[in-house]
């Protein structure tokens, strides 16, 4: 992923970017395929920690997900209960 390095406009450091999309998030995690992200956030999008909305684009905060995922929010997706 490129990091920008465009300083003249806010003069600061270049940084990693905090919101990735789905696909920015996949080459990040590999273990996670875009349509498995795209069905997790259909059934249970607004009870996930780390996922944003900006107009019609999902964006996921890294940090946020990775934390709720560790916490058990991704345990049971589809109403389903694995033993």
């Amino acid at each position: 992923m490129a990091v920008t390095t465009d300083n003249h406009i806010s003069g600061t450091q270049p940084t990693t970017p905090t919101f990735h999309t789905i696909n920015q998030f996949c080459v990040l995690e590999p273990a996670f395929t875009p349509g498995g992200l795209r069905h997790l956030f259909f059934t249970k999008g607004h009870d996930l920690p780390g996922i944003y909305r900006f107009g019609r684009k999902l964006l996921i905060h890294r940090e946020e997900f990775m934390a709720g995922v560790k916490k058990g929010h991704t345990m049971h997706i589809s109403g389903r209960v694995y033993k």
